[in-house]
């Protein structure tokens, strides 16, 4: 199948521009219209009184994309409407779907307004009764306690949504100053790539992407326009490529992916590829790069290691990156593995070649699932190929925001006895050579005869009973744990599972901060502020935890020394001031990219100050250098600004054996345990893991979906935003997928059909639409429906995705990869 070209047609559903930082997407204004009808007898519809209108400034705490939001409110006490920023230069004044309905979150029915206990059977809703938060802390205490005074507190686990957030450093300090080794995040294509940046680099690192400076964008199934990376920065970036206002003209666009996604559809070209191999392409591109000789030859003799053939510290000769690639990835052997036409492959690689600032990306679509490793290299090797690593160049790892080092921990002899027990995902018959965060090893060992058992599990931000790929795994795991803990907002798959729930204030309630935005090119920092005070019986999570690490005494307490929450983060803003670096943003004329290219002004303060793009203001202060112990620093933060360097990294003497990017990573020798060392193992290669199942029994692939209108993560998709979706994707309770004509007619399936989708994970009912944009063979479920907890506006709508996904753990990292899943689709 050739690639497809598709024009770049009007983009007014998810764009937000700089004129007046006002937001071009119709969605939540068309949303709150349409909705006013159907909503007026909902009970627990907010109906503000009359009042004086105020607005407040802050950072949306929805998802990790720290965007700027203002609230508005109704005598500084009802929240009646949430708006981006237009000074905030993430957004400026942008705001997606999730953020614009935000305030559904704060006063939805399925809030959990106070501790709760479990007093019947696993699982049932109706057997939680109200206890006191003394009670709740006492009762988990008694646990914790036991644990320790049994010299198991390896017996510990625990699992945060918070990735960007310093609750993670805080669950972290907690659980290795009890003893625990299982602390882990839910996945993310994060883990992956800190995997390789670990192996070609030498060090676990951030990978960046200068889009902002790109000429040409070439997408690994990256959804740029749907979640990936953060989104206010994506629609901000895509609206002034729209108005011509990123500096430069709009870069061409070239989207791979099996479906014509929304940033398919905004694509210059789509290449609709066969789906799981687009680390083929990527280095079929490789193959035709090196072999015309239109690589980066300078970046590759200076600046790399194991293009050509090399010898190990055995006196062993391994074989290169260019032999093997020109040996292995032929453009008709990858034409073959791709479904793609030999010339669309080479037409690529000679685009590529001759842009001046192209630039790779990648990703499964919002990028919540980790990659295969191999695949993973095979991206960055093209980057490298095309001199992104260079200094410079368009590919880089984000600064680390100086918050300086947490308390260095003093574990008293339980801890450290716990500490040496290997962490369950590593204690398998075969554990993974390369230690990452395996959530899915992890659970799977507890179900499968563990080492050890966990006798507690504290959940925190997360639901993996449902957000979780294959998330029975999580389910079986759930039977052989003793207690399970809950730090929801809301009565979600998991909470409904849990033994006991200490709810956390919403994220519009609490006080939390951003560390960092997924792919962007600098550091970035800010405080999410709350607009409201809290408005039921729930605590800040973080100050629990401070509550706990007294209750349990001497042992814990002097390594989380912070009375409240607040105070961890203020002294955390503190170290920041300290260190002098980057700046405060105040104001959207500053454009953190922009500066990666030009020298630091200095101030009469001794300020390094961040260059106004605009010239029609001050630039602002520093973080560093502050006279008051960070607080003026404090102050902007908690009034909705952000922090930001954007000093560039630059990739030279890297701390890999060879002290330069490795094509041939030394660090993966002899470390595959599936298939051993047949010379090529340290090499970036395509290494797809095979799906289970019958190809007879199921002929079709699955492939799930995401889209910025339905949330797929934490948050359960609101009222609002569920009333938006098209009536092709969702009608009443039934839930539609996406299938090509050809293979609706294969099987003798109409359109808007009742239909069975089995794969061998289940199957789940659905009603068929017939896309021209769904690549033959492959069946397309969107993810974000389905759930069975929450109130009657969620629970029941359509059905699961990630219940018939297959996961594949990569033998090299542990990780739950996910790529395909074999399926069938008949009519029902």
């Amino acid at each position: 199948m050739n690639g497809m070209k598709v024009g770049r047609r009007a983009f007014v559903q998810f764009v937000a521009g700089a004129v007046g930082g006002s937001l071009l997407t119709p969605i939540p204004w068309k949303l709150a219209d349409d909705s006013a009808i159907w909503s007026q007898n909902w009970s627990w519809r907010p109906s503000p009184e009359r009042g004086e209108i105020t607005k407040l400034n802050t950072i949306c705490g929805l998802c990790p994309g720290g965007c700027g939001i203002t609230a508005q409110l109704v005598d500084k006490k009802r929240a009646i409407a949430l708006r981006g920023n237009p000074e905030h230069p993430i957004n400026a004044g942008g705001i997606c779907p999730l953020g614009a309905s935000g305030l559904q979150f704060l006063y939805a029915p399925y809030r959990i307004t106070q501790p709760l206990k479990q007093m019947g059977k696993r699982g049932d809703a109706n057997g939680f009764r109200p206890i006191t938060w003394d009670e709740a802390l006492a009762e988990l205490n008694t646990h914790l306690n036991r644990l320790r005074k049994e010299g198991k507190p390896h017996h510990l686990a625990s699992i945060t949504g918070q990735r960007h957030s310093s609750m993670k450093d805080l669950w972290q300090q907690f659980c290795t100053a009890y003893g625990s080794p299982n602390f882990f995040l839910m996945p993310s294509a994060e883990d992956s790539l800190e995997q390789a940046a670990a192996a070609a680099l030498g060090q676990p690192a951030t990978l960046t992407f200068r889009l902002e400076g790109a000429s040409y964008v070439l997408s690994f199934g990256a959804n740029l326009l749907e979640g990936w990376g953060s989104p206010g920065r994506m629609q901000t970036l895509f609206g002034r490529w729209r108005h011509g206002e990123a500096g430069s003209a709009a870069p061409k666009l070239v989207q791979v992916e099996a479906r014509c996604s929304m940033t398919a559809s905004k694509a210059d070209q789509w290449i609709p590829i066969k789906p799981g191999t687009e680390a083929a392409l990527a280095l079929g591109i490789a193959h035709v790069l090196i072999r015309d000789q239109i690589y980066d030859s300078d970046f590759v003799r200076q600046h790399s290691f194991g293009f050509d053939a090399w010898t190990d510290e055995k006196g062993h000769t391994r074989k290169g990156f260019k032999n093997f690639v020109m040996a292995q990835y032929t453009p008709d052997k990858v034409a073959e593995l791709t479904g793609l036409a030999t010339a669309t492959i080479l037409n690529l690689a000679k685009e590529l070649a001759k842009q001046e600032h192209a630039i790779v990306v990648w990703g499964n679509g919002k990028g919540s699932t980790p990659n295969n490793l191999y695949h993973d290299l095979a991206f960055l090797a093209l980057n490298a190929l095309i001199g992104n690593l260079k200094p410079g160049g368009m590919l880089d790892t984000q600064p680390v925001v100086p918050l300086g080092d947490l308390p260095t921990l003093s574990p008293d002899s339980i801890a450290e006895k716990g500490l040496r027990q290997p962490r369950l995902d590593l204690a398998r018959a075969t554990p993974p050579p390369l230690r990452g965060n395996a959530v899915h090893a992890f659970l799977d060992t507890i179900a499968n005869n563990p080492t050890y058992p966990i006798d507690v599990l504290l959940i925190h931000e997360a639901n993996p009973a449902y957000c979780l790929t294959e998330n029975r795994i999580f389910t079986s795991a759930l039977q052989k744990i003793g207690l399970v803990v809950s730090y929801s907002s809301y009565m979600d798959e998991s909470a409904t599972l849990s033994d006991l729930v200490l709810p956390n204030h919403m994220a519009l309630e609490r006080l939390d901060d951003v560390i960092g935005l997924p792919g962007a090119p600098y550091s970035y920092y800010a405080v999410t502020s709350p607009i409201l005070a809290p408005q039921l019986n729930t605590r800040h999570t973080g100050d629990v935890l401070l509550s706990l690490a007294k209750l349990l005494g001497e042992a814990i307490q002097p390594n989380l020394p912070w009375n409240t929450y607040q105070d961890f983060l203020k002294a955390r803003v503190k170290s920041l001031a300290a260190s002098g670096k980057g700046a405060i943003a105040e104001n959207a004329r500053v454009e953190p990219w922009h500066t990666l290219e030009e020298e630091p002004k200095s101030t009469s303060s001794g300020f390094t100050a961040a260059p106004d793009q605009q010239g029609d203001s001050q630039p602002p202060p520093a973080a560093g250098k502050s006279k008051d112990g960070g607080g003026d620093i404090w102050k902007k933060l908690a009034a909705g600004m952000c922090w930001f360097d954007a000093s560039p990294r630059v990739l030279a003497n890297l701390p890999t054996p060879s002290g330069r990017y490795e094509f041939a990573c030394q660090a993966l020798l002899s470390k595959n345990p599936s298939q051993g060392d047949d010379g090529t193992v340290c090499l970036p290669q395509f290494r797809p893991l095979p799906p289970s199942g019958d190809e007879k029994e199921f002929p079709l692939y699955l492939l799930a979906y995401s889209l910025m209108s339905l949330s797929d993560q934490y948050l359960a998709n609101p009222p609002f935003m569920t009333k938006n979706l098209r009536e092709d994707l969702l009608k009443g309770q039934s839930m539609f997928v996406e299938v090509h004509p050809e293979t609706a007619s294969s099987l003798g399936i109409k359109e808007s059909e009742r239909a069975v989708l089995k794969t061998p994970q289940g199957e789940i009912p659905v009603h068929v639409r017939l896309s021209q944009g769904a690549r033959p063979g492959v069946v397309f479920v969107p993810q974000g429906l389905g759930h069975r907890a929450y109130d009657d506006y969620i629970r029941n709508k359509g059905e699961d995705a990630n219940g018939v996904i297959e996961v594949q753990i990569d033998p090299l990292t542990g990780l739950g990869t996910v790529w395909a899943t074999r399926a069938q689709l008949r009519r029902a």
